[in-house]
């Protein structure tokens, strides 16, 4: 019924038109000829195109997660200090990632799969000996990286601490040791296409939650 009323409206207005024509021309024709005014010769200045506008990373979320994810890492404490024979703060490759996995080169494919892009990571030593790693790791998109976040396997339940303000973010640890000999600590957060991953290593006890929720809301601020 839409497609005969548009159909018929187009017809009303195409024979409106074409009666208004006919009777235009019958009285213009019994008209003496009027001439045309001269053609100004002035020319309009062309108007410049805008120029395109950048993004502020300040403001604008898209921008910041497509700049320099380096520079998004959190500063280390005053007291930390860089490991012995590890870059502090760089880019992490899709090798490097696959090497958390039991299995590298299935952990290789899966990452391939969803679409990896990129990561920046960043390492420091506390003087009791507690070790902790950060890292940022950028899918293709939001999708990619919540299938990501969704199959980390970090233990989950009810009782899981979350980090306030984050919305996906949340922080646990390991009561047991490790076959490396650490008590290991972690927090997890998802922000558009960037997956935040912490470990705190420890030898002498498990990370405090404190601990680790205090370093996994400061990282993910900066996102």
């Amino acid at each position: 019924m839409k497609r005969r009323t548009g159909l018929l409206f187009s017809s009303a207005v195409v024979v409106g038109l074409m009666g208004g024509v006919a009777s235009g021309f019958a009285i213009q024709h019994g008209r003496p000829a009027t001439p045309l005014p001269p053609i100004p010769h002035t020319l309009a200045p062309a108007a410049a195109p805008a120029a395109a506008e950048s993004p502020d990373p300040a403001t604008d979320d898209g921008a910041k997660l497509d700049g320099d994810l380096r520079a998004l890492l959190v500063d280390a404490p005053a007291e930390a200090h860089d490991p012995a024979g590890l870059p502090a703060r760089g880019w992490a490759t899709i090798g490097d990632l696959a090497e958390y996995w039991p299995h590298p080169d299935q952990a290789f494919e899966k990452l391939n799969r969803e679409r990896f892009r990129r990561a920046a990571r960043a390492y420091w030593d506390l003087p009791d000996g507690t070790e902790v790693e950060i890292d940022l790791i950028q899918f293709r998109t939001t999708d990619d990286a919540q299938t990501f976040f969704g199959e980390i396997g970090f233990p989950v339940d009810v009782s899981t601490p979350t980090v306030d303000g984050t919305g996906t973010g949340y922080v646990g640890r390991y009561t047991s040791k490790g076959p490396d000999g650490f008590y290991t600590g972690y927090g997890l957060v998802r922000h558009g296409n960037v997956v935040e991953q912490v470990f705190v290593n420890r030898k002498q006890d498990p990370p405090e939650i404190a601990d680790l929720t205090k370093i996994t809301k400061e990282q993910a601020d900066r996102l």
